[in-house]
């Protein structure tokens, strides 16, 4: 008896701990009238990094996922009761498996697993190709546009509200999220679940905004765009970066063009510094900022840098235990001088470290599973940021986006 031809398209979906392939929906050339998950087997092949070798060398490894469900369903996944050429495969993500990225320890990039392949075994009838035809993500409702600014040449994603709206939300990425060989732009949305921005409650806080995501040709902390300033997978952080002006074009062409009055900036890590630093080259054009594990070393930051954010609105978001960005070198000694002079709107998230917000993954004694500490942007990415006022970091930016300060004094 001959098999079953069949392709299949990828979903990925975004988590707090990165992205993982969520579902498959496989197309056969034949109707079926009945599905069986206990039949399923699906096979993936990736690359992998062993992180145990100190050259860290790429692997291509096989792993067997796990099924949830399966199901018959019609040409865009939906569950149908009749016989049907589609089936919809339910696999399970976690911090351990689906992801469909490879994060390099050289250079530091998300790119793309390139092979990524599934082996979709059906009870030895189906003979599926392993290659999938088309991969959909939780990012598609952002368009993808490209432009120079300052002769920068930027990819950037964009969101905008079904309503009119005035309010601009900056996502800036960390150093994972940048690069233009073989990376993708959408990845700077689903490595850090950015889609929490375009989901129904921070849409609602903010009565519609929208959402731009810059790409970074290299990263945010690169002092001349050579990356010249990347030594043995670290950087050599100073005040200066290479893409401030140009950056700041890119949010004014976008201000411009969608008739955009408030304008607020976050980011992460490499994104946390560029954070800082846009704010304190144009403090007056932000209605506040949000650094989080901010790589910004407080050597770095003059007298007069802090007073031109002294009046700034500003929510930090860190976790003592980063070693990554070492909070003592970074966030704590720049929020102390701050507090020192009187900063007027000034708000702080601390945490001890950072655990699985779902309740759905634990560790061997049964304890929320524990993160790196630098991966403080998940409790952002939740709304899970407490400040020592008790307020919450989208409640802070939602009520600074939403009061325009008609005087404030800047210094």
């Amino acid at each position: 008896m001959s098999k079953m031809n069949g392709t299949y398209d990828i979903y990925i979906q975004g988590y707090d701990y990165g992205c993982g392939v969520n579902k498959v929906l496989v197309t056969l050339e034949k109707t079926i009238n009945h599905m069986n998950k206990d039949y399923l087997k699906v096979t993936e092949t990736k690359q992998v990094q062993d992180l145990t070798n100190p050259q860290f060398p790429v692997e291509i490894v096989k792993s067997e996922r796990h099924i949830v469900d399966a199901y018959l369903c019609n040409d865009i996944g939906e569950h149908i009761s009749e016989s049907s050429q589609y089936v919809m495969i339910e696999l399970l993500c976690s911090p351990i498996e689906g992801n469909p990225l490879l994060f390099n320890m050289l250079t530091q990039y998300n790119t793309y697993s390139k092979p990524y392949l599934l082996d979709i075994d059906y009870n030895g009838e189906w003979s599926i190709e392993k290659q999938y035809q088309n991969k959909y993500t939780c990012a598609n409702a952002f368009t993808l546009e490209s432009g120079i600014y300052e002769g920068v040449n930027y990819q950037y994603l964009y969101y905008q509200p079904d309503y009119d709206s005035k309010s601009l939300v900056v996502w800036l990425h960390g150093m994972g999220e940048g690069g233009t060989v073989d990376t993708d732009p959408y990845i700077s949305v689903l490595a850090n679940k950015v889609t929490a921005l375009i989901g129904e409650e921070f849409q609602r806080m903010f009565n519609g905004v929208h959402v731009l995501v810059p790409q970074c040709p290299t990263y945010w902390m690169d002092e001349d765009g050579k990356a010249s300033n990347f030594h043995n997978i670290l950087i050599d952080a100073s005040r200066y970066s290479y893409y401030t002006q140009s950056l700041h074009a890119l949010i004014e062409d976008y201000k411009n063009k969608y008739h955009i009055e408030h304008v607020m900036i976050y980011g992460c890590s490499n994104g946390g510094y560029m954070t800082l630093l846009m704010g304190m080259d144009y403090p007056e054009e932000y209605q506040a900022i949000v650094p989080i594990c901010e790589a910004m070393p407080d050597e770095c930051i003059s007298e007069d840098d802090l007073f031109h954010i002294k009046d700034l609105p500003m929510y930090f978001v860190y976790s003592k235990d980063d070693n990554v960005v070492d909070p003592t070198s970074h966030e704590i000694p720049t929020i102390k001088r701050l507090k020192n002079i009187g900063a007027t709107d000034l708000h702080v998230s601390v945490s001890e470290n950072v655990v699985d917000t779902t309740g759905q993954y634990f560790d061997e004694k049964h304890q929320p599973l524990q993160y790196m500490g630098h991966w403080s942007w998940i409790y952002f990415d939740n709304n899970a940021c407490l400040g020592e006022d008790n307020m919450k970091v989208w409640e802070f930016m939602a009520s600074r986006m939403l009061t325009r300060i008609a005087s404030r004094k800047w210094n």
